[in-house]
């Protein structure tokens, strides 16, 4: 093994932690893992051929150990983020990052500790080129920017911890939401929120497992999202619309369909638009691009892209949502998130 290598732990073993590890880039090496659950954990130490450890201060004290992958349930996340970054170990952790804004600005982390927030989906292939094709008519700005996100859940959702708000923190608009907020603020990087309105429709549960937003900049542009886990297709869309196009994202891959990328050009006549169309491999590449973007911040001072601001933002975004909401609706039957 080359001297080079840079050496990782792994807290959290289930599927994404898996995905993260099967996600490695060249010149890494995954050596300790832990999960409360010592099966997943004894079955990601056979797989990558690292230790188990029995906690997370066992897993810290790895002797090299330069960086930490954190794909725990909500509510352990800042807690493992203050013992990592108490020790200077780097970190990339799973979005939301935290229950709530105030939970993650606890952290504070010292400037000399990489904090890499896990928001894959900026590291899709059709976000890559619709940043760059607006990029290249400047004087074509974004009129409007739409997104709708969502999955059918599975049986039993609702006794999930992704149910239980003093683990999740909320609902759908903290899972799903928080990606298609930061998406549109890759746009859009001054959106301030106007209104929310998130219910629960169907899963018994008192987290929302459906949410809409509303937010604009100070320019007029405007975002609409809705997410949800009553899609019972899965679904992926987002959609921006310029003076003159319209870009289609559509699809993420496996269930979510082959991922698009579909420019409408209108004429000057306006009428029938140009159409371009790009569909792009089934593979799934983003979670090593943004593993690797984590492990090039690290060696080589490369920009994060999700970095810590970033979160703290998409959690604003995610408070004031649920504010409004709560507003409009008022405390009967309205769901619940974690305030603290």
């Amino acid at each position: 093994m080359s001297d080079n290598t840079t050496f990782l732990g792994l807290i959290g073993c289930g599927v994404i932690g898996e995905r993260r590890a099967q996600a490695l880039p060249p010149g890494t090496k995954l050596i300790g893992c832990f999960d409360p659950d010592t099966k997943k954990a004894q079955k990601i130490a056979s797989t990558y051929n690292c230790e188990a450890l029995s906690s997370i201060e066992g897993l810290l004290a790895m002797p090299g150990l330069k960086g930490v992958i954190i794909a725990a349930v909500n509510s352990a996340l800042v807690p493992i983020m203050k013992q990592a970054a108490a020790k200077g170990i780097h970190i990339l952790v799973e979005k939301p990052a935290a229950r709530s804004h105030k939970e993650l600005a606890s952290l504070n982390p010292p400037p000399s500790v990489v904090v890499k927030i896990g928001f894959n989906h900026r590291f899709h292939p059709a976000f890559f080129d619709l940043q760059n094709e607006i990029k290249k008519n400047p004087n074509d700005p974004i009129m409007f920017i739409r997104a709708q996100y969502g999955n059918g859940a599975r049986v039993g959702f609702e006794k999930e911890w992704r149910s239980n708000v003093e683990i999740s923190g909320g609902g759908e608009l903290l899972d799903q939401g928080v990606h298609v907020l930061d998406l549109a603020s890759c746009l859009l990087p001054d959106l301030k929120v106007q209104t929310g309105f998130c219910r629960n429709h169907f899963w018994q549960a008192p987290v929302d497992d459906n949410s809409w937003a509303i937010l604009s900049t100070p320019g007029g542009a405007t975002f609409s999202m809705h997410v949800s886990s009553t899609e019972w297709k899965n679904e992926f869309r987002l959609e921006v619309y310029t003076k003159m196009r319209k870009y289609q994202w559509l699809g993420l891959g496996r269930s979510y369909g082959p991922e698009k990328l579909i420019i409408h050009t209108m004429k000057p006549e306006m009428g029938p638009p140009e159409t371009s169309e790009k569909t792009y491999p089934n593979e799934d590449h983003s979670w090593l691009l943004e593993n690797q973007n984590f492990v090039d911040a690290i060696n080589k001072k490369t920009p994060l892209n999700g970095d810590y601001a970033d979160g703290l933002r998409s959690l604003g975004h995610v408070e004031k949502i649920y504010q409004s909401s709560l507003a409009l609706q008022g405390e009967k039957g309205h769901p619940v998130w974690w305030k603290n």
